[in-house]
């Protein structure tokens, strides 16, 4: 269930990646979230993804959301 805190660009993510997100402790580093997320089990296909990320720290969900949102449009802003 989405809360009003989430904004366009969580949930416009795959469920998948939401759910992961829910549970990531932030703040955070690129490398810090794959860790956590191959430790919790996440499939590979969400893991590679993650991966794209760039290197920087990730202080929240929408962070993370905004990063992903730019690499799934191609867009850079």
């Amino acid at each position: 269930m989405e809360t009003e805190t989430e904004t366009v660009s969580i949930k416009e993510l795959p469920i998948e990646i939401k759910e992961l997100l829910k549970n990531t402790d932030f703040p955070v580093e690129k490398k810090d979230i794959i860790e956590q997320e191959w430790k919790r089990g996440a499939i590979p296909d969400i893991v590679r993804e993650l991966g794209m990320l760039p290197d920087k720290k990730y202080n929240n969900a929408e962070d993370v959301a905004k990063e992903l949102h730019r690499l799934y449009i191609g867009a850079s802003t």
